[in-house]
């Protein structure tokens, strides 16, 4: 059709035409996959010229020259006038897909064919059309099918591939930085433009969507734009649909006649009960005969019967622990009729039914506004078994880390692990360690592997090889795949660690190298010998391997047969479908590996093809199988479960094997043992531990463990060993046969540990020592640069201290930063849900001493914890924490690494020491430690009647009970830890003389009085309250507001008076600490002991004088002696200001446990005043707040 609107035909030699460009006088040149190129004239409809060419020609641009380019991959240039070709060059062995022209550079992309196929070239190649030469190609890895040269730009070409990206291009500078750009589309791009102005940029796909991107908000198509004819068709107002909006805001049209919804009563009866759906296990195995279905009856239900459910009420989630207080307050709890999960299908499950038990679902934790601490637990486990919490990143390793644990000799290792001298600051086994002894202690109680997944993120092979979880795991997340890398990481990772233990240990002892394998090496090591023989001169080489993870190697499918042999097939038999192999034929083929590539021989001297062959010899005491099962693909062993003649499921997965291995001969036995002894190596294995994958059709995958417990006394496994689910924090006992059912997709096991029954002699293992070694309680470490003695308020505990058959009294407390805000949503009717808590991190931990004595209160542990990851907060109104503190560069606090401190503080636990603290739930819990509850004596429990719902604040008990006022301002740890300790023997002496209740009932009295808000200055009348004279105030405790903190020594006046007040502040802590705690007088006292009492009052004031004059003379001499550090200090400032520009950085070494702290530096007598004292330097010039004089 022509512009007239006239009708046009051509001549039959136009049959297949695909590209055109037009000619500028009214004609157009048309070509396409033919023998002949047509010149039409638009005007008159005739075809004016054909000429003869030998190339299809699929693409076609105008410029000076005709640019085409053909179905064999050539760039043909010809006259525009004659159409004779001028230039042929060869762009790609395929053919072109597009090409675009610019000035004198021509863009083209195309095909290029490999084995026979076409593959999408990823250069697209640049020519300058005056000497035809080829430029410098330009990269597209996604693969190039659309060309644009900017209209703007000469050199700037847009490139787009089918799947949807595209990207802007410098054909002339190929450096400048490129920037992809993706489409959100379900289909393929089969158009491609730009618009006239350069603004946009318009891609069309197969679902008749026209996606535009641009680089403004409000781009221009073209310079001279003008509106169109017809107004735009008008949008009809959105209709909202919604659970908050009510039907009748939803416009009906007008109707004469009744609706068919106006159903009239007689109409409407009641249905049946809803059939049950048929198992998958059913439908997998039903063979389809035109549209029906025949399946084998595994007589699992009674015929023509739909039995009723039983009519209990089993929650998936518990209720908060808030509320079933609150109904235990009010009497609602009665009994409770809510079953749990344990009580759900007590007898033995079938899992071919196709019903998915609720244990095996996702399991998520619930936070209330009381945070995590309200979430019942105690719901998912009822076993002695640890749990492992969710909601922290990479959680999916709770899986394995229970497997782990349950291995015992990797245990054993780890747990001697931590007692020795471990410089790593980030070492998995150290971690791995630690949390084998929360799960020790766990008793039943959920602990969470943060520490350990914490220094698992900062390994960065593991983010190299992709082994962390996505921010949002979604339906396509293959948790299989994740969990058997992770398995042979961390094995291998644990092995270097270990081997890098003994080396130092060797090279410190004994400098030549041992040929003992590592302990891991012991425990999962297969002792292999690859030869590799090479096919052109025969050349054999061997070496010793020890790899730790077989991964199990799967037949592939048998072939489908084609349309023609289907067709000719069809009135025959239908073939048999293949029979799955046995586990023993899968595990003797993956042992048995031959493989056949191309690798360097080094007496050819270039790469020829060689046969690889792995030969056992000799066998591990725990093999550790990854199954390879890709989620994504038919599930191998959906077929692997058949009923027999008697009807009961046989499971493909054996409980037992036995490997016998003699030269390059294996054999495989399950369920049996062989007595032949022609076999030199023989093993027995018995399965300990499976990890499963779980997911169901739409929702997110997720990890479960089976594992068989064994007892502690018995060296090998038990017969009787029960079978236990690990799913997270849910634990419960299973049946035997459940753990090795596989029906559907929706159970794919993962990781197979199977234990040698007869383990013959154990691995050399360093046994974890008896005692606790409390060496890292002894040794000063920090590793700030520039720690300032003034912030140092502690006494190192000195080894006398520890009496190994007496428990310490410690109190602590912890101070946290926040490393992540919370999470919440707004609910629809107002109200604000709690969806995840901060993530939190330990910033500041002080422990002191609570047994008597005259350095009772004083601290022996006040370290600040370094962190690496950024503070979203500091929390200073709460902690005390300043930005800087924690950073090892400007903190003047003692810093030390996290894993110091943990450490000391399981050593702590592991001496059996009394914890004193207030809230020391939550902070055990951020410390990621467990800690058994007859070492806890938290304050919050103490001064708590049970069915009250509240926790009295340590302000509160303090200002009630001690008459002080504390936390004005901001917390302090050493503060909240004294006054907890206080309160606790406070309890102690209130106790004893029959007073606790009396008075706890009090405090809630005056609690709903003042609203649980201390009165600043006015204290309630001390106890007791009639027939005993009254104290106006309590010495003990009249100093223990915090500590004013030194400022930075600007000039030595500052500093001076700074000084004073710290040394004057240490004097009367001093002095009230080592007599107060004695002046409670009891109410049952009679007037003798109140006389007597009065009489004690006295001498103790009168030796408190005797003291205070013997402190003053002390306090001169101290204050001399740090007037002259104060001094030094500034000198040594002044020199490293002006040595600056020589010594730019300064390197300071890690000291490792047991070693006092070094500092590399030029010149160490310049900075003598930051180094730290020696202990009787300690005693002699540096007096901190809280010491006794």
């Amino acid at each position: 059709m022509n512009s007239s609107g006239q009708l046009m035909t051509i001549d039959d030699s136009a049959q297949d035409l695909h590209s055109m460009a037009l000619m500028g006088n009214a004609e157009i040149v048309v070509a396409g996959q033919q023998d002949k190129i047509l010149t039409i004239n638009m005007i008159r409809g005739v075809v004016t010229k054909k000429v003869e060419t030998d190339s299809e020609i699929v693409v076609m641009k105008k410029s000076r020259m005709l640019v085409c380019g053909s179905t064999r991959g050539d760039l043909i240039l010809q006259d525009p006038r004659s159409l004779s070709i001028e230039h042929r060059v060869q762009a790609h062995t395929g053919t072109i897909s597009d090409l675009d022209v610019s000035g004198n550079l021509i863009v083209t992309c195309g095909f290029s064919e490999r084995q026979g196929a076409l593959i999408i070239d990823p250069l697209v190649k640049v020519y300058d059309m005056r000497t035809m030469r080829s430029l410098a190609p330009l990269p597209f890895p996604n693969g190039p099918s659309f060309l644009k040269m900017h209209p703007k730009l000469s050199t700037t070409v847009c490139i787009a591939s089918q799947t949807g990206q595209f990207q802007m291009c410098d054909v002339g500078n190929l450096t400048t930085g490129i920037q992809f750009y993706q489409i959100n589309t379900a289909s393929y791009v089969n158009c491609f433009d730009i618009s006239y102005s350069g603004e946009t940029v318009a891609l069309g796909d197969a679902s008749n969507v026209v996606h535009i991107w641009g680089d403004k908000q409000e781009p221009h198509m073209n310079h001279f734009s003008s509106p169109i004819d017809a107004p735009s068709m008008p949008m009809p107002p959105t209709v909202s649909v919604g659970d908050g909006d009510p039907l009748s805001s939803v416009g009906m049209p007008y109707y004469q006649e009744q609706l068919l919804s106006a159903w009239p009563a007689k109409t409407i009866y009641p249905v049946g009960r809803k059939p049950q759906p048929i198992p998958q296990s059913i439908l997998d195995n039903m063979k389809m005969i035109d549209f029906v279905g025949y399946a084998p009856n595994p007589g699992l239900r009674l015929r023509n019967q739909a039995p009723s459910l039983p009519k209990v009420n089993i929650r998936d989630t518990p209720k908060f622990r808030s509320e079933q207080q609150k109904e235990l307050y009010f009497g609602k709890r009665k009994g409770s009729t809510t079953a749990t999960l344990d009580q759900e299908n007590e007898k033995e499950v079938d899992l071919t039914t196709g019903v998915l038990p609720k244990y095996y679902k996702r399991v998520e934790i619930k936070y209330s506004k009381f945070g995590v601490e309200d979430f019942d637990f105690g719901f998912y486990n009822k076993t002695q078994f640890g749990g492992l919490e969710t909601h922290i990143a990479n959680s999916y390793c709770n899986a394995l880390l229970q497997v782990l644990f349950f291995t015992p000799f990797l245990r054993t290792l780890a747990k001697a692990h931590i007692c020795q001298n471990c410089p790593r600051e980030n070492c998995l086994t150290c971690e791995l360690g630690f949390l084998f002894r929360m799960l020790e202690d766990s008793n039943g109680q959920n602990c969470q592997a943060r520490n350990f997944l914490r220094a698992f993120s900062t390994i960065p092979q593991a983010s190299a090889l992709g082994l962390f979880e996505p921010d949002e795991p979604d339906v396509k997340t293959m948790y299989s795949t994740l969990i058997q890398n992770f398995n042979r990481f961390v094995l291998e990772q644990l092995h270097q660690e270990c081997s890098l233990d003994r080396a130092t240990t060797a090279s410190s002892v004994n400098p030549s190298p041992t040929l003992t394998p590592s302990p891991i090496q012991q425990i999962f090591g297969m002792k292999t010998a690859s030869t590799s023989v090479c096919g052109h001169c025969g050349l054999e080489e061997e070496r010793i391997t020890y790899p730790f993870v077989l991964d199990l190697i799967w037949p592939k499918p048998a072939a489908v047969p084609n349309a023609h042999q289907s067709s000719k097939n069809h009135h025959h038999k239908a073939k048999e479908p293949q029979q799955p192999m046995s586990f023993s034929e899968i595990l003797k083929a993956s042992i048995c590996r031959e493989t056949n590539n191309r690798v360097w021989c080094s007496q050819c001297q270039q790469y020829q093809p060689t046969t690889n062959r792995k030969s056992l010899q000799d066998l591990p005491l725990v093999l550790s199988i990854n199954t390879a099962i890709n989620p994504r693909d038919p599930n191998p062993l959906s077929s692997g479960i058949f009923l027999d003649e008697s009807g009961k499921g046989a499971e493909w997965l054996p409980q037992r094997f036995t490997v016998e291995v003699d030269d390059k001969n294996v054999q495989v036995y399950e369920n049996e043992s062989s007595n032949s002894s022609t076999f030199a190596l023989s093993a027995e294995y018995e399965l300990t531990a499976v990890v499963s994958q779980v997911q169901t059709i739409g929702d997110v995958a997720h990890l479960v463990s089976h594992i068989k417990v064994f007892s502690e006394n018995d060296a090998e496994f038990s017969e009787q060993s029960p079978w236990y689910i690990f799913n997270d924090f849910l634990v419960k006992c299973v049946q035997e046969g459940e753990v090795t059912q596989f029906p559907s997709s929706w159970k794919i096991p993962s990781i197979l540990y199977y234990s040698k029954v007869n383990q013959g002699p154990p691995p050399i293992i360093a046994e974890p020592t008896a005692g606790s070694d409390t060496s890292i309680l002894h040794v000063d470490l920090s590793i700030s640069k520039y720690r300032d003695p003034n912030y140092v308020f502690y006494q190192l505990l000195r080894p006398d201290e520890i009496k190994p058959d007496q428990p310490m009294l410690i109190a602590i407390d912890t101070e946290f930063v926040a490393l992540s805000r919370e999470e919440t949503e707004i609910r629809s009717d107002g109200t604000k849900s709690l969806l995840r808590p901060p993530r939190m991190s330990l910033a500041r931990v002080s422990v002191l001493r609570g047994d008597e004595g005259p350095l009772e209160y004083v601290p022996f542990i006040d370290d600040y914890i370094a962190t690496s990851e950024p503070v979203v907060d500091y929390l200073t109104e709460f902690s005390g924490i300043q930005p800087g503190d924690l950073d090892s560069n400007v903190s003047k606090h003692t810093l030390v690494p996290l894993k110091v401190a943990y450490k000391r503080l399981r050593v702590l636990v592991d001496m059996g020491c009394i914890f004193v603290g207030h809230g020391l739930r939550q902070d055990f819990r951020i410390i990621n430690i467990l800690v058994p509850p007859e070492q806890v004596k938290d304050t919050v429990d103490i001064f708590h009647i049970k069915n009250r719902q509240r926790k009295i604040s340590l302000r509160f008990l303090v200002w009630y009970l001690l008459h002080q006022d504390i936390q004005s301002e901001t917390h302090n740890s050493i503060e909240d830890a004294r006054t907890a300790l206080a309160l606790y023997k406070k309890y102690l002496e209130l106790k004893e003389n029959g007073l606790f209740q009396e008075v706890l009932e009090d405090i809630y009295n005056e609690g709903r009085k003042n609203n649980w808000k201390p009165i600043p200055g006015q204290f309630p009348a001390p106890w007791p309250r009639t027939g005993t004279p009254t104290l106006t105030s309590n010495a003990a405790f009249q100093n223990l507001s915090r500590p004013a903190t030194p400022a930075a020594p600007s000039n030595v006046a500052a500093t001076a008076v700074a000084t004073n007040a710290t040394t004057h502040l240490s004097s009367l802590s001093g002095s009230s600490l080592t007599t107060g705690v004695q002046l409670s007088s009891p109410l049952s006292l009679s007037v003798q002991q109140q006389f007597h009492q009065q009489q004690q009052l006295q001498y103790h004031q009168q030796q408190q004088l005797q003291q205070e004059q013997q402190q003053h003379h002390q306090m001169q001499h101290q204050q001399q002696m740090q007037h002259a550090a104060v001094q030094q200090q500034m000198q040594a400032q002044m020199y490293m200001h002006q040595q600056q520009q020589q010594w730019p950085t300064h390197n300071y070494a890690y000291p490792s446990v047991g070693q006092p702290l070094q500092q590399q530096q030029p010149n160490p007598q310049i900075y003598r005043s930051h180094a730290m004292p020696s202990h009787q330097q300690q005693q002699q010039h540096h007096h901190h707040p809280f010491s006794p004089q």
